[in-house]
């Protein structure tokens, strides 16, 4: 069949449809509808989500029994767990969603303007989803006798520690997380080479974002188990409330904390790189216009007025 059919072929399809996405695929493309599209990046978020909570908490709850919660080799397993699970995952679901997992991430995509309001809202209400399911399945593992933790791998502030320690920190890590994700997966890149079209660090993001995970982690589990992630903090408990919470649980007290924590952290990494964005573009436009001057003036002939 000849390139020209081909085009043919492909501008009818497209015109019948105004809803088709095209992508290009070994031997041609393939329209997707947009409806198609969301419910891809909602059962890929969805899934995603699931498999972090049952992984990252049940390292949580499978290891707390066997070792003290305070003790510094059991804070680096389950950082470690946490950590692989969002970059095993984010390569998984990458060419999806982006890999987000997290619904402050997800929210710092939508400022920064990469993911729309619309792809935006169908992803966190897959997270929501995904994570009650994951925690529901947690919980057909470990019942209430064996959960060391007592709730399920939930997120609960310290009695060391303050409800302003607790925020603080959850914005500060989340923080560091976006900025991780914003200059390894979406900054362009200053020496960009048309033939790579890689922005970031390319295909290693999902590595250096699982290691901002891990450090969140390694800073936050004795403070307050760490969230950094609403998605993940409400899941399980939800589960857990619905079995019965231990005696004098203030889980959903702090619950605020690891809501909005990591939503303003995220947030402010994304307005940052947001500002800088438009900063860089506008520094390109000057650039392509003083430029264009250059060779103007090299094009006049001599004798010529500038």
């Amino acid at each position: 069949m000849s390139t020209t059919t081909v085009d043919s072929k492909k501008e009818q399809l497209l015109k019948q449809n105004a809803n088709l996405q095209e992508f290009a695929v070994k031997g041609g493309f393939v329209g997707l509808r947009n409806t198609d599209i969301l419910l891809m990046k909602f059962f890929a978020e969805f899934i995603a989500m699931l498999l972090f909570v049952f992984v990252g908490c049940g390292a949580a709850v499978s290891t707390a029994g066997a070792a003290d919660s305070g003790n510094a080799s059991w804070v680096h397993g389950v950082a470690f767990s946490f950590g692989l699970a969002i970059t095993a995952l984010a390569y998984a679901i990458g060419h999806i969603t982006g890999g987000h997992i997290n619904c402050a991430v997800t929210i710092g995509c939508m400022i920064a303007g990469v993911t729309s309001v619309l792809d935006g809202i169908v992803i966190i209400i897959a997270q929501i989803l995904g994570a009650i399911v994951g925690a529901a399945c947690l919980g057909g593992v470990f019942n209430k006798s064996n959960d060391a933790t007592g709730a399920l791998g939930a997120n609960e502030i310290s009695d060391n520690f303050g409800y302003g320690s607790a925020f603080l920190g959850e914005a500060m890590m989340t923080f560091l997380l976006f900025f991780v994700v914003a200059e390894t997966a979406l900054r362009n890149r200053l020496d960009y080479n048309p033939e790579t079209k890689q922005n970031g660090v390319g295909s290693n993001a999902p590595i250096a974002i699982g290691f901002a995970v891990f450090l969140a982690h390694m800073v936050l589990i004795p403070v307050d188990g760490c969230s950094i992630n609403p998605t993940r903090s409400f899941g399980p408990l939800v589960i857990a409330s619905a079995r019965g919470l231990p005696e004098g649980s203030k889980h959903w007290e702090g619950f605020p904390i690891f809501l909005f924590g990591p939503i303003v952290g995220a947030s402010v990494a994304a307005i940052i790189y947001r500002i800088t964005k438009i900063i860089v573009m506008r520094d390109e436009g000057v650039k392509k216009e003083e430029n264009q001057k250059e060779s103007t003036v090299e094009m006049k002939q001599p004798g010529q007025a500038v």
